[in-house]
């Protein structure tokens, strides 16, 4: 069994990534604070969507989504983590991620996002990277926190999900602060 501090394998999404994504983007408790917006209710159309956006991203410069893998072959992903909507004027970029909920409370994404993030960073040119968490997703709070990022602070009801106003918790990483 490979342990949360173990290197993972990260790749590009894929084809046969379809029924993972599909999974999780079909479960609630992955999609709760995800932000997923779409106009799709089955799993597998939202999935299809996705890896499409991912591609899009990557093909556009605009940022850089991968699967995370426990293997070192790549075979099978069990998250995705990325950075989109790139910012020119600032070199930044949003970062997301997400992971099956069978491998929870285990460091997992804690430490993939150590791994992974100094080539995203590298790969983008990027001068920051941020993160807005709704409070009441605490687990990502203290995912990011624990990370290296620094709470910035809280934009109020300032954007709508699921027909409500909700308030976010921005985050941000600097280049300069990456392994300290």
């Amino acid at each position: 069994m490979q342990t949360a501090t173990a290197p993972f394998t990260f790749r590009d999404f894929r084809e046969p990534d379809l029924p993972v994504l599909a999974q999780a983007m079909g479960d609630a408790r992955v999609t709760q604070f995800y932000g997923l917006e779409t106009r799709h209710t089955d799993a597998h159309a939202i999935a299809r969507e996705q890896l499409d956006w991912y591609r899009q991203l990557g093909a556009d410069g605009e940022g850089w989504w991968q699967a995370i893998c426990m293997d070192a072959s790549g075979a099978q992903a069990i998250g995705g983590i990325g950075l989109y909507d790139r910012d020119d004027d600032g070199d930044s970029a949003e970062l997301g991620y997400w992971l099956q909920p069978g491998h929870w409370g285990q460091g997992i994404m804690k430490n993939a996002l150590r791994q992974w993030l100094p080539a995203a960073f590298r790969r983008l040119a990027l001068h920051s990277v941020v993160a807005y968490v709704e409070p009441d997703n605490t687990a990502s709070s203290r995912l990011l926190s624990q990370a290296g990022f620094t709470l910035e602070g809280l934009l109020r009801d300032c954007t709508r999900r699921k027909g409500r106003y909700v308030s976010l918790q921005r985050y941000s990483l600097l280049a300069s602060e990456l392994g300290a």
